[in-house]
């Protein structure tokens, strides 16, 4: 499965409810994203990318870009 940033921006988007997510843009302070989003976030990226995340891993995920490194680095294990 071929995943690019711009699936990822909209997966943000369409979680959040964010028409344009930039890939820098971080979640709580520049799209306004509370815990309970990016825990939905993060598991509707699980979901429709067939992965799993431990926590450490999530702590350090702010912005779409950096969701995106992860989902591509946790696919290839």
């Amino acid at each position: 499965m071929t995943i690019t940033i711009q699936d990822i921006r909209s997966l943000v988007g369409l979680q959040l409810g964010v028409r344009d997510v930039s890939a820098n843009a971080r979640f709580i302070e520049d799209l306004g994203a509370e815990s309970v989003d990016l825990v939905n976030l993060i598991a509707a990226a699980e979901d429709r990318y067939h992965i799993s995340f431990d926590e450490e891993q999530i702590a350090r995920v702010r912005t779409a870009q950096e969701l995106y490194d992860l989902i591509k680095k946790t696919a290839q294990l």
